[in-house]
């Protein structure tokens, strides 16, 4: 019953983290161009959505490694194939999405000075790093294969 529990928990925390997340990966894809109001607008519900989506995350790992050890996975090679991908997707994305956080931070600032920041944003890369990570998770949950 704990394991039920614990998946419930887990992948209601995944959609909390993809929705919330969503809202900031599709905001990063409409800041290019000029500064207006409407930018500044989609960097505070940006900054927002963060505050969701972090707490989600790291309720995914928590609910992830306890159905480790519940599910009786800790032998398996998968789940902590799981973990290492799930930390190198957050080194790589914090890597990509630099720019657009210290564009963020800098929402305050004047309209060349975020500008700027925004113009080395590069959210392609972060959505196709995020893609691939979703993929290759998913297949591990899924198939469990080593």
């Amino acid at each position: 019953m704990l394991y039920s529990w614990l998946l419930f928990i887990h992948v209601l925390s995944l959609g909390v983290f993809l929705f919330a997340h969503g809202v900031t990966g599709g905001a990063s894809f409409l800041l290019r161009g000029p500064v207006t109001g409407s930018t500044r607008t989609l960097l505070r519900l940006s900054r927002t959505s963060g505050m969701i989506a972090n707490p989600a995350i790291i309720l995914v790992l928590i609910t992830g490694i306890w159905m480790t050890f519940a599910g009786s996975w800790q032998v398996k090679l998968w789940p902590w194939i799981a973990v290492a991908v799930l930390i190198a997707t957050f080194g790589a994305m914090a890597f990509a999405a630099r720019p657009y956080y210290m564009a963020r931070d800098a929402a305050k600032g004047s309209d060349e000075e975020v500008a700027a920041k925004l113009s080395r944003t590069r959210p392609e890369l972060a959505a196709a790093v995020g893609v691939v990570a979703l993929v290759v998770l998913f297949g591990l949950m899924v198939f469990k294969p080593f």
